[in-house]
């Protein structure tokens, strides 16, 4: 399997992509969803730039305090961040006394900080996050949490962490690889990155359409809609050797932790571009019926 052509296929829209155009109804104006040939990762047009859709997320929709928005610390939230934090630490057999170095990148507002200093107090707890004004908050804290966007690799960065944290976070990225990258330059040789997201694709439907989709929302904000074998590729694309997966297919959140190995590792996972295009096509049949229990 060519790894630089699969490469691609994860920072734009090749020229053989399958648009998804019966989506239209669930996307704003002018919005596409599509299928990539050689993977069948699903993604957006990727039309804004990385900046732009860091700079919507902590200016538009972090402030946003409505429940239709998102904050980490709603319960659903905090408990899917315990249950990655648990699973890690199962999966690497952490006591009380452990003491590795943890971090946790695109921190947000810190609950997956506050969760690892109340569960493991010897970790030395490290983050990044993108938001001047959640570091501020955070280090007001006294959480060590460094100011700073994703996908720019810092040349001569001394500080290396055992373990990393990427949670709910690569799915909004224009440039996954690019993050993916930067955060496992961060990690030590033969240390682990933890990647978690919402386990949505090639797995029984959780929701309508509508509900996944935003007719208000530019596509652009979530580009990258994960099954377990496109984040695995992706993570295999990065260095990465996939140590564990999580039972993703009847849970709502798919989490794979892979060890940063010095051999270059073969992409060994993919899709079939028309089984995600038949699974779609499934999906908006299933939000009609979806819709109208909504309505009873």
């Amino acid at each position: 399997m060519n790894s630089a052509e699969i490469r691609t296929e994860f920072n734009k829209v090749s020229e053989y992509a399958i648009p998804l155009a019966f989506l239209a109804d669930y996307l704003p104006f002018g919005d596409m969803i599509w299928v990539q040939p050689k993977t069948g990762f699903v993604t957006s047009s990727r039309q804004m730039s990385a900046e732009n859709v860091a700079k919507y997320w902590t200016e538009v929709i972090y402030p946003d305090s409505s429940q239709e928005s998102y904050s980490a610390h709603f319960p659903f939230a905090k408990a899917r961040l315990l249950y990655v934090m648990q699973t890690v630490a199962q999966f690497l057999k952490l006591n009380l006394e452990s003491n590795l170095a943890w971090c946790d990148f695109a921190t947000g507002e810190g609950v997956f900080l506050e969760h690892l200093r109340l569960f493991y107090p010897k970790v030395e707890i490290y983050g990044t996050e993108h938001s001047a004004a959640l570091v501020e908050q955070l280090q007001n804290r006294n959480f060590d949490v460094n100011a700073r966007s994703l996908g720019n690799i810092t040349v001569g960065n001394n500080q290396l962490f055992d373990i990393s944290t990427l949670s709910w976070t690569l799915a909004n990225c224009i440039d996954p690889l690019a993050v993916l990258l930067d955060v496992v330059s961060q990690t030590k040789m033969g240390g682990y990155v933890c990647v978690a997201e919402s386990s949505r694709i090639l797995v029984p439907f959780r929701k309508s359409l509508k509900d996944y989709f935003s007719p208000k929302m530019p596509a652009d904000l979530h580009p990258s809609n994960f099954s377990a074998n496109t984040l695995r590729c992706l993570m295999q694309l990065a260095g990465l050797e996939i140590c564990y997966t999580n039972r993703f297919f009847d849970s709502d959140v798919l989490l794979v932790i892979g060890r940063r190995v010095e051999t270059e590792v073969k992409v060994t996972y993919i899709d079939f571009k028309d089984d995600v295009v038949e699974f779609f096509k499934k999906w908006d049949r299933n939000s009609h019926y979806f819709e109208n229990l909504r309505h009873r």
